[in-house]
């Protein structure tokens, strides 16, 4: 059979899902890092309200394909979907890309081939061809999980505490921009912090997390106070391999992002908060600017166009069952959501790289 025949099938395949009618005036296809991780569900659903949301209110058809790789570090695949998917007939296109450098040509790709991207969740190194960008200012969520590990620290008489810095993955800018915002507010609040180690990785998954996170537990555990893990799988790894050594509740844990696993760690004291974006949101904003610049709606985009933050969430043990935790994560609060905010509400723009 023809390649061109094999990418056409594949294109139908993955995770369709209908708005409107056969023919529907715009097909949006969202693009995640990969498909093992809640947060990009929540994207999913945030895109899909968004779709209701325009057949509802305006009677505009547009459909959502949901359509990544399986694995977080495979950008390679990530690539293909968005040159297939722009060969095969997209509107536009919701993408988080994996590698903040490789993914640049094929956005430039579609971009020349009239189909604006929206980029959401990481950035890129060079944003000239993408219509906007909407996502959490993770600079300064990293930011805020220093100062809420720092505190509890304190609290403990932890004033020189011995840190370690559990880092994802080379070349995610979501993750750098947190891990430096972390590093930049302890040196600042708390410059006799002893840090060590800052250059190990965690890895795309839990059980790579947890790898990892072994051997610098083995060798840490008697000395380090606390630990920050920039994403759940990190943190999660992290937070399972404590507990295997019995240095659960001793170590404290800071996390980012959400998921069952993570959520009930906070809840039984083994991590003592989490940073929570607003992925559901996200998955809508950018949606809605996507199909706004496919109307002709562009003041607000075009390339180069400035981004958008999502928001960030201190979340504790404290706020775990509140509806607003909830509507970061849980798919029946996120249906309660006014979505109006969504496009009408307050805008903040992402930080810049530090």
């Amino acid at each position: 059979m023809p390649r061109s025949v094999l990418y056409a099938v594949a294109a139908a395949l993955p995770f369709l899902v209908g708005c409107g009618g056969p023919d529907p005036q715009y097909t949006v296809v969202v693009i995640p890092k990969g498909l093992t991780h809640e947060h990009w569900q929540s994207v999913r659903r945030g895109a899909e309200r968004c779709a209701r949301d325009f057949k509802d209110e305006e009677g505009i058809d547009v459909r959502i394909i949901f359509d990544g790789p399986l694995r977080e570090r495979d950008a390679l695949e990530q690539i293909r979907i968005v040159d297939r998917r722009v060969a095969t007939g997209a509107s536009g296109l919701v993408l988080a890309p994996q590698h903040s450098r490789t993914m640049t040509a094929c956005v430039k790709r579609a971009a020349d081939a009239g189909v604006p991207v929206v980029v959401i969740d990481s950035g890129l190194d060079d944003m000239t061809d993408v219509v906007k960008y909407v996502a959490t200012d993770n600079y300064n969520g990293g930011c805020m999980a220093a100062k809420h590990l720092i505190d509890q620290l304190a609290a403990r008489g932890k004033t020189a505490p011995k840190l370690i810095l559990f880092r994802y993955a080379v070349g995610s800018q979501a993750t750098d921009d947190r891990e430096q915002g972390f590093e930049d507010t302890v040196k600042r609040i708390c410059p006799q912090a002893v840090w060590l180690s800052t250059d190990q990785y965690a890895g795309a998954t839990r059980d790579s997390a947890m790898r990892a996170a072994q051997p610098l537990v083995l060798r840490f555990k008697d000395e380090v106070d606390g630990i920050f893990a920039p994403n759940e799988s990190s943190a999660t790894g992290m937070a399972e391999v404590l507990k295997s050594q019995g240095a659960n509740k001793r170590v404290l844990v800071m996390g980012f992002d959400a998921s069952k696993p993570l959520l009930d760690a906070i809840h039984d004291g083994n991590i003592v908060g989490s940073i929570l974006q607003d992925p559901y949101r996200m998955g809508y904003t950018a949606t809605w600017h996507c199909v706004q610049h496919l109307r002709g709606n562009r003041a607000a985009t075009g390339r180069g166009a400035p981004s958008e933050s999502t928001r960030e969430y201190l979340i504790t043990a404290n706020d775990l069952t509140s509806e607003q935790t909830l509507g970061l994560y849980d798919p029946a609060a996120q249906e309660r959501r006014d979505t109006k905010e969504f496009r009408f509400g307050p805008k903040k723009q992402v930080q810049e790289r530090k």
